[in-house]
């Protein structure tokens, strides 16, 4: 009842929102540093956006480039279906609030449009007003940030877990591999690029320690469990020798696995578990709950899986205390 009251209370706020900015939206001739750039399409401004991301020295990961994109070409199609045109003059509030609420109309998750809005945000203020100088200032710094509600971070029952451990029981090499390459992201808890691009060389077969490249280019350590390692170890039995790469994940003839190939794997797994909600960050969220619940102080946690803030750390371990909270409850109940 309460989640119905407030998606209530969001869409009557679209629809008031969208009575007081029917008339059309024109930013004025001062938000131009030149005014031939109100009419640069934003297909091509997306194309270089892209370009951009991938070339800059601390390249965005690849997820994050494909969800970028993946929001401008959302709200591009939204100024299509509405019969405006496609350039940069077009990207105003009144766009992207009807861009939002048909997101919601559309079934998109409070999540989903967030990310989207996020994307989309970043992309005036910091490629076309800071990077290329196109605006005198952000087009999109009337439009708030869309906050989703709270909600309890997804974790893997033991059930789920024996599942999908016991999935790569074969002894194919894709089998020993894959079934090392998912222990990895349970035992570490780290982003998908971050163990994907794995190499050898990194890895110490006595310690397990491993060295990731995460999010922003920093280099990090993190050590494998006993258990994780042993698989990794069985595998690299089952690599190819004498290949050219340095990469710890392979194909059965040596070419480095790709991103898709990596994501295929989850896909498989999905079928093979059982568990379809499953995917690389599902494990990011279930090495946190483990880690909190275990005892591990907050600020271990946050350098464990490479946040810059403890914003996440805080929400993981708000979210272990009220399922603590609520297993306590038939202790106390007075019936």
């Amino acid at each position: 009842m309460a989640s119905s009251a407030w998606t209530r209370d969001i869409m009557d706020a679209d629809a008031s929102v969208l009575t007081l900015e029917r008339r059309e939206e024109v930013h004025p001739a001062r938000v131009w540093t030149d005014p031939e750039f109100a009419n640069e399409s934003l297909v091509k401004l997306a194309e270089y956006y892209n370009d951009y991301l991938r070339g800059k020295s601390k390249p965005a990961s690849k997820d994050t480039i494909i969800n970028y994109q993946k929001a401008l070409v959302s709200f591009i199609r939204s100024l299509e279906a509405n019969n405006e045109p496609q350039v940069l003059s077009s990207l105003t509030s009144t766009a992207v609030n009807r861009w939002i609420k048909e997101m919601r109309d559309k079934g998109n998750t409070e999540y989903s449009i967030a990310s989207r809005v996020s994307a989309l945000k970043i992309f005036s203020n910091k490629y076309i007003r800071k990077h290329l100088e196109l605006t005198t200032v952000d087009l999109l710094s009337k439009v708030p940030r869309v906050v989703p509600p709270n909600k309890p971070f997804p974790k893997l029952t033991e059930e789920e877990t024996e599942k999908i451990l016991n999935c790569f029981d074969s002894t194919s090499f894709e089998d020993i591999r894959n079934r090392a390459f998912i222990a990895c992201y349970m035992a570490t808890g780290r982003r998908f690029q971050e163990i994907l691009n794995l190499r050898v060389s990194e890895l110490d077969q006595v310690s397990g320690e491993i060295i990731v490249k995460a999010k922003g280019g920093d280099m990090l350590y993190a050590v494998l469990s006993p258990h994780a390692l042993k698989l990794v170890k069985r595998y690299l039995r089952e690599r190819p020798r004498g290949i050219p790469t340095d990469r710890l994940w392979v194909t059965e003839i040596g070419q480095p696995l790709s991103y898709w190939g990596g994501q295929s794997i989850f896909r498989r797994l999905k079928v093979r578990s059982g568990v379809t909600r499953l995917h690389a960050h599902l494990l990011r969220h279930n090495f946190a709950q483990h880690a909190l619940e275990k005892g591990a102080e907050r600020a271990a946690l946050q350098d464990m899986l490479g946040h810059k803030t403890d914003v996440m750390s805080r929400r993981y371990a708000g979210c272990v205390r009220q399922q603590t909270a609520a297993r306590m409850m038939p202790k106390f109940s007075p019936i």
